[in-house]
């Protein structure tokens, strides 16, 4: 997972204007593998909190919650999904 910055975006040749968010760079095992998340996917809400920075990311990840709805940005589209853990 990578904070979204123009510096980062032009590295991955990734459009800049998107705007915030975090970008998943690649996927081990756990949740972001079960949930289909994919490299290049932004990820723009969870749990209705917005997502600009990988440390709100870890936060809210450590709420203790057991149910999800998370909102990511794939190719142009949003796409949310409630997951169970």
């Amino acid at each position: 997972m990578l904070n979204l910055s123009p510096a980062v975006a032009q590295d991955l040749n990734v459009d800049p204007f998107v705007g915030k968010g975090v970008l998943v760079s690649k996927i081990g095992q756990g949740f972001a593998l079960n949930a289909g998340l994919r490299p290049g996917d932004f990820i723009r809400e969870v749990n209705g909190r917005t997502i600009n920075t990988v440390a709100e990311l870890v936060a809210v990840s450590n709420g203790g919650n057991r149910a999800w709805t998370v909102t990511i940005e794939r190719g142009g589209q949003r796409i949310s999904a409630r997951f169970n853990t």
